[in-house]
């Protein structure tokens, strides 16, 4: 089975979904107007396949927009969570002006409290019997200047007193105004507050429901990941009956790079997902073009290079060579030639090996890699049936061959 790094712009989705279909289209239309028995048709995971991928395609856009989403609930957490602190702070200023303020008043009320109790002692002191009338202090003065100087001094304390106790009155007053304000501004920042962190709060559970969203369809690419890798692997197994063996070799055919590890791990049922062997990172093998380790076409690739010939980059996946060979001068046909490459276009892919030897009653003997999706060495004897038609002796399927001559 194949698999190719094209170095060509990548065409939109619908165009792709077009020309695939077109290929099956007219696969099936060929193949089925040869009219010969037990030949195999276009192969039946295909459109499960492309459906689950183009699910993928959509779930993965809604993720990236979900993860987008993400960033702006993160960013506007972040820009609440520093109002708040902002707030926060001009309300522990405000909190400490209230308290220095009613501090002021209280240290006022005192000295109001002790002004007045100066007054009472002053006046006991300047009588004995206590407070007295106009008339008292009259009758009791020598003369009546004794009673002038008195009633000054009185009225001078009373006036200092009274005029104190003003300042004082004022002051308070001021200092309550001052407090009311302040009482105010706490109060509208203490709103503002707790509106941001109702904002903050409903961004934390938008943020929330957005990660239980991106958890869901994670979980639906990983199941319909699993899916393809299923579906891949039933049709490496149809290949397998296509063409004979399954078993293979490990390393097998000279190969260089056939113990090429899995890139991914937790492989399904034994099979590399995707058919991705690494070498040193890489899974494009651009010694022979661009093809995958361990896949049909670099197989081919190399094979077709280790005697001498050339096969170009750009072929694309196996069931492509027959159609893209030509315009790199190649030429294509039903008859074989020892060195060519045999292609398939059964299977999603379509699989390519290579021609060993042409043997004297038609049959092939073919080579190649990655038949059964496992990533190794095998070889086919199939005997020709009719044009471009060769059978399976093992089992007797038939499938339909094109050569490309390098």
């Amino acid at each position: 089975m194949p698999k190719q790094k094209l170095k060509q712009l990548r065409l939109p989705l619908a165009t792709t979904t077009r020309s695939v279909a077109v290929l099956v289209i007219a696969a099936v239309f060929l193949i089925g107007s040869l009219s010969v028995p037990g030949i195999v048709n276009a192969d039946q995971y295909d459109q499960k396949i492309r459906a689950l991928q183009e699910q993928n395609a959509e779930v993965q856009g809604q993720v990236s927009n979900l993860e987008e989403q993400a960033a702006s609930y993160e960013e506007a957490i972040a820009r609440l969570r520093a109002e708040i602190s902002a707030i926060e702070g001009m309300i522990r200023d405000n909190e400490r002006k209230q308290a220095e303020i009613q501090n002021q008043i209280d240290q006022l009320q005192t000295e109001l409290e002790r002004q007045r109790a100066v007054l009472g002692e002053n006046i006991k002191a300047m009588y004995v019997g206590g407070e007295m009338s106009t008339i008292e202090m009259l009758a009791t003065s020598k003369d009546l200047s004794e009673f002038v100087d008195k009633e000054a001094y009185r009225s001078a304390v009373q006036r200092q007193i009274q005029e104190t106790m003003l300042k004082i009155a004022e002051l308070q007053n001021e200092l309550g105004d001052k407090q009311a304000q302040v009482e105010t501004l706490l109060r509208e920042q203490r709103a503002q507050r707790a509106t941001l962190d109702a904002n903050r709060a409903e961004q934390a559970r938008l943020l929330a429901m957005n990660q239980a969203q991106q958890d869901e369809y994670s979980s639906r690419l990983k199941a319909n990941n699993k899916k393809i890798a299923d579906l891949r692997a039933q049709q490496a197994i149809e290949n397998a009956r296509l063409f004979g063996g399954g078993g293979g070799q490990l390393g097998g055919g000279g190969y260089p790079w056939g113990y090429a590890k899995c890139l991914h791990t937790g492989q399904v049922g034994g099979y590399c997902y995707n058919y991705d062997w690494s070498v040193n990172g890489s899974i494009w093998n651009w010694s022979t073009g661009g093809y995958g380790f361990r896949n049909c076409t670099d197989w081919v690739s190399w094979r077709i290079r280790s005697q001498g010939g050339h096969v170009p980059s750009g072929l694309g996946n196996a069931k492509t060579w027959d159609d893209r060979a030509p315009g790199y001068g190649f030429s294509v046909s039903t008859t074989p030639q020892a060195g060519d490459a045999a292609v398939s276009n059964s299977g999603n892919y379509g699989h390519v090996m290579y021609v060993e030897t042409v043997q004297g009653n038609g049959s092939i003997l073919v080579s190649d890699y990655n038949r059964a999706g496992t990533g190794k060495y095998s070889t086919a004897v199939l005997e020709r049936v009719g044009t471009g038609i060769y059978r399976n002796p093992n089992n007797g399927v038939n499938s339909y061959l094109n050569f490309v001559h390098f």
